[in-house]
């Protein structure tokens, strides 16, 4: 089975400002697509990978891939400002075919080769996976204002991450143009018309998206106290 991997380093969903894409912030000696593109580079479980950034990120983005040996990377797709509208465009120009496709937001620099072969794992048994993490504490409901609805089952709720791993015809159902209604910002794999399909493959916490100035400083203590 070819394993492709879709880097999202584009999107009003990957900004950490309006204007500033999360992807090409600085962590350690380098960016955070640039820790996450090593990991799929020396992932066994991944065989290509195409990257989706903005139009003005292509240049930095190639030098990037070349500079740091990424031989893994089949192309540089110019993305939209949506998910869907870049899954879409980068499924409408794959240069082969892929029978596994892993969804990454390059926002996650902590993504892990273990992570990447258990979720491939379990996408081709089920059909599609995702990177998640079980929430022990009591959850409160709250649909509006401040006030709780009700009180969720400790152990019962998962937090979704990436990556997402999916059976290429599962992905192709989920962002097809016949497809009406469907706006995806972060879980594509809530589309899966079978709930049978999506298995949760537990990887903890550390897996974390840099989405403010915050988590960013949390990602670079981590990373400075090797703790990642």
């Amino acid at each position: 089975m070819n394993t492709l991997g879709i880097l999202i380093a584009c999107g009003k969903e990957e900004e950490i400002a309006p204007g500033t894409d999360a992807a090409f912030l600085s962590l350690g000696n380098t960016n955070l697509l640039v820790h996450t593109l090593l990991t799929y580079q020396n992932a066994t479980s991944i065989d290509n990978v195409i990257v989706a950034v903005g139009k003005e990120r292509v240049g930095v983005t190639m030098n990037a891939i070349k500079r740091y040996g990424c031989t893994k990377v089949v192309g540089v797709v110019i993305g939209g400002s949506t998910r869907m509208s870049t899954l879409r465009t980068v499924m409408a120009k794959l240069p082969s075919p892929a029978s596994i496709i892993v969804i990454q937001e390059a926002s996650r620099p902590f993504v892990t080769k273990k992570i990447l072969a258990e979720t491939v794992k379990a996408a081709k048994r089920y059909g599609c996976s995702i990177a998640a993490h079980r929430i022990p504490d009591a959850t409160k409901f709250v649909p509006k204002g401040m006030k709780a609805a009700k009180t969720l089952e400790r152990n019962t709720i998962w937090t979704a991450q990436t990556p997402q791993v999916f059976k290429t015809e599962v992905l192709k159902k989920i962002i097809s143009p016949k497809a009406k209604g469907i706006k995806i910002i972060d879980d594509e794999s809530e589309f899966v018309r079978k709930p049978s399909e999506v298995h949760m493959v537990e990887v903890g916490s550390g897996n974390m998206k840099i989405r403010t100035s915050q988590d960013l400083a949390i990602a670079t203590a981590l990373l400075n106290a090797k703790l990642t």
